[in-house]
């Protein structure tokens, strides 16, 4: 992969000031496994560009917005710092961090791996009721492969369809890594403008992958998505050289 040229910010440059929170946006948080519930609403913000990366996280603004104290925020954002979504700053709280192409590589492949042993297993465990509802997914997906392939629904279908496959196997640690993994690269995914043939490429390998799931067919499933994962790199990697993906984010 060629280098991209990025311009580096300085230690001491100050975090793009974050976007004005609508206090109606959202709704106080329910008492429960709350640190838990503040990261998954903050994971949400970030892959919804409310947060976009060099953001500092509003940390303020947050805790009256959702009835929390500083405690479980902060915990919420150690849990996304280990998820990559975030980078803590010494003494000065967090920011969103920036998508790193080595690191979107590196996501494509371990998840193409995981996924790849995953489905082994899964054509042995799935039951025809899961089978069905993948094939669902599958129909959905190619609906708005039609209809609107760049809108974020269909990279949800498409998540959910590569999740279904990975939960199949019965193996909850790898479920529970390659969801962490999945909203890693899912961000990156968001505000990437792919071409027409990447997208014509995805759907067709999608074909591929429902009609192995039907015949339970853990050996060509299992090299398809493995293929499926490395073309999709592929194709972020040009699209990223040619885009400029990564000076547009230190510009934002």
């Amino acid at each position: 992969m060629k280098p991209l040229k990025t311009t580096p910010m300085p230690n001491n440059a100050a975090a793009a000031p974050p976007r004005a929170l609508d206090p109606k946006g959202r709704k106080p948080i329910e008492r429960g496994n709350l640190h838990d519930e503040v990261a998954t609403v903050l994971r949400d913000m970030i892959m919804q560009d409310e947060l976009p990366p060099g953001t500092r996280i509003p940390e303020n603004d947050l805790c009256v917005q959702l009835g929390i104290s500083r405690t479980p925020l902060r915990e919420a954002i150690r849990v996304l710092a280990s998820e990559g979504l975030v980078k803590p700053l010494p003494r000065r709280g967090a920011i969103v961090a920036m998508p790193d192409p080595d690191e979107i590589q590196g996501l494509f492949y371990a998840i193409g791996a995981i996924e790849s042993f995953s489905a082994r297993l899964a054509c042995i465990n799935l039951t025809s009721a899961e089978i069905d509802g993948i094939l669902k997914l599958h129909n959905r997906l190619v609906q708005l492969h039609t209809n609107d392939k760049g809108n974020k629904e269909y990279f949800r279908v498409n998540l959910a369809i590569h999740q279904a496959i990975v939960r199949g196997a019965g193996n909850k640690f790898l479920a529970e890594l390659h969801e962490s993994l999945s909203a890693r690269i899912l961000r990156a995914r968001f505000f990437v403008n792919m071409p027409q043939a990447a997208w014509n490429r995805a759907i067709k390998e999608h074909e591929q992958i429902a009609a192995a799931i039907k015949k339970r067919d853990a050996l060509k499933l299992s090299e398809l998505l493995v293929q499926h994962m490395a073309g999709s790199w592929r194709d972020y990697d040009l699209t990223l050289t040619r885009s400029g993906f990564a000076q547009s984010f230190m510009d934002r």
